[in-house]
């Protein structure tokens, strides 16, 4: 290994040395093992080590197939120059330290392929219909098959497993680590358009993602939560909806390299993606050219936006259609991509999260109930959002403006909240502001608000237009401190309940970032500073919709 360093690339000779030319010695309790079998598992430049050393072997052989992946080595050709490639790998792996493992061999080749061989006879036979290369079957059939009811088995187990942490937990980790980006490989490498396992396993997404959020989730609801998180949905893809986006970019990606890899060879027509670009065709319309049939994205999004549409057509009712549009407003979904550390008010109980997502899906809260004002709560919960009896009304607005207090000290900023004597004839006080200028000199001075997204009183103009809500609170905000001093710069910090806020605010928020991430050197202080507020406004609405209830002291006597 070390002399193949020295002979193809020099300058990493001397650290090849330091870190190989003697054993490691690792430690154990009381006692000592000597490191001595070459490179490590983990060793970053361990595959580098090894693919170099092996390379000018793969080189030297004659089959007309040579393609190693690491020590995962695959040859094609006819049987006596394979069988001679095969005793060149044994020798000359032999001298360096290599062995190969004809337990794990496979020669794939029709069954009236005579094979005299004996070291060829001693690998397991495979039919190529049953063929599995890097982990993936090349064909759709029993195979394809059973590696998807592996994945499916091995989601079910997951799903039962998520139940044990919690659910914001389980729901981050469903989407990020179980659900495609678990099958992605799988996707991409074999044709799972026309099978079966794609269905079984989006059945059980769609039942884990219900039970962790403690939601029941209609066939609409599902398709809105199977969307990308910035399309108002919970980010859990559904893999019959990736399976023909994902095989005909990656068919695309590797084009090239099929054609390296066959030593420019006209290859046989490819009917299975031929197939499948006409079906893709006769849906959305002409095909990704150029650089762009590389990408998945190309090829996902005209579908997404179709699932896109009819969910938006599902949504009939001025509620729903208000609570989709927020759904898909910047930044409103940015609960989801908090991890939840609650050091930085970033986790949600249960309660919060299952609250959360029915208001982003549109699901029923509870049943309808009395509120202690009085008044009906509809199994939607609206009037728990609105409702002027709540307590946590107040406490939310402090918890809010308490968050933008902290961004500015954070940024260096010093502030006072609630200052007295900015000369207005009510004296009324806006929420807080800076003690040095913001912007052209002048101080800033911020008031914050919330709205409820589907109140009455608003749903008609939040069902037209997203955000409307927020913008119409800015601009009376703006309208009630026109008469602050002209010595200071207003800005309304105007939110929904849904998550949606002004133009001028997001805009406002992202500049505070901005300058947080100027004094800590962290670029990611925007994102954090939108996920702290997308979650606070999630956990009150779970606080005002239980305090909603009224407790039957007769009961609990």
């Amino acid at each position: 290994m070390l002399q193949a360093v020295f002979d193809s690339i020099p300058e990493l000779y001397a650290f090849a040395v330091s870190a190989y030319s003697a054993p490691s010695i690792l430690y154990y309790g009381p006692y000592c093992l000597l490191s001595q079998e070459g490179t490590q598992q983990g060793d970053p430049l361990g595959p580098l080590f090894f693919c170099n050393t092996v390379h000018p072997l793969l080189s030297s052989l004659a089959s007309d197939l040579t393609l190693g992946y690491l020590d995962d080595f695959t040859l094609g050709g006819k049987v006596e120059t394979v069988a001679l490639d095969t005793k060149r790998i044994v020798e000359l792996g032999s001298e360096m330290g290599l062995i190969l493992n004809t337990a794990k061999c496979e020669i794939i080749a029709h069954p009236s392929l005579v094979v005299d061989d004996p070291l060829l006879q001693s690998f397991t036979r495979v039919e190529p219909c049953d063929a599995t290369l890097l982990g993936a079957p090349l064909f759709a059939g029993k195979v394809l098959d059973d590696f998807w009811s592996a994945r499916c088995s091995d989601l079910a187990k997951a799903a039962e497993r998520l139940r044990l942490v919690g659910a914001q937990d389980a729901l981050i980790l469903l989407r990020a680590s179980f659900s495609a980006p678990r099958v992605q490989h799988l996707l991409r490498c074999s044709p799972s358009v026309d099978a079966s396992g794609p269905k079984m396993f989006d059945d059980l997404l769609r039942s884990a993602l219900s039970r962790i959020t403690n939601n029941s989730l209609s066939d609409s609801q599902w398709l809105q939560a199977s969307l990308p998180i910035r399309f108002g949905g919970l980010g859990i893809r559904r893999v019959t909806t990736l399976a023909l986006p994902a095989f005909l970019a990656s068919a695309a990606g590797t084009l090239l390299l099929q054609d390296e890899i066959l030593d420019g060879s006209q290859p046989l027509p490819d009917k299975l993606t031929e197939t499948l670009t006409r079906r893709w065709e006769d849906l959305f319309g002409p095909v990704p050219s150029g650089q762009l049939a590389y990408k998945q994205s190309s090829w996902d999004k005209p579908g997404l936006l179709t699932d896109f549409a009819s969910v938006e057509q599902t949504r009939t009712l001025p509620a729903q259609r208000a609570g989709f549009l927020a759904a898909c407003t910047s930044h409103s979904g940015d609960w989801l991509l908090a991890l939840p550390i609650t050091a930085c008010g970033l986790r949600l109980d249960d309660e919060a999260v299952r609250i959360a997502v029915a208001l982003r899906l549109g699901s029923e809260l509870g049943s309808p109930h009395p509120c202690r004002c009085g008044s009906l709560v509809d199994a939607n919960g609206t009037h728990s959002l609105v409702c002027k009896h709540a307590p946590s009304r107040v406490v939310r607005h402090h918890a809010l403006n308490e968050c933008i207090s902290r961004a500015f000290a954070s940024a260096g900023i010093p502030v006072k909240k609630e200052p007295a004597g900015l000369a207005l004839k009510d004296g009324k006080r806006p929420d807080g502001c800076t003690l040095i200028p913001w912007r052209g000199g002048k101080p800033l001075a911020w008031d914050v608000t919330v709205c409820t997204t589907v109140a009455e009183s608003y749903v008609n103009a939040a069902s037209h237009a997203a955000g409307a809500v927020a913008e119409q609170a800015a601009d009376r905000k703006c309208s009630k401190y026109a008469e602050l001093s002209a010595s200071y710069e207003f800005q309304p910090v105007a939110f929904e309940t849904h998550g949606s806020s002004s133009s001028d605010t997001r805009s406002f928020l992202a500049e505070l970032g901005g300058k947080i991430s100027e004094r800590t050197g962290e670029p990611l202080e925007t994102q954090f500073l939108f996920q702290r507020i997308s979650a606070l406004l999630q956990r009150f609405n779970s606080i005002l919709f239980h305090e909603s209830f009224v407790i039957d002291e007769d009961a609990d006597t």
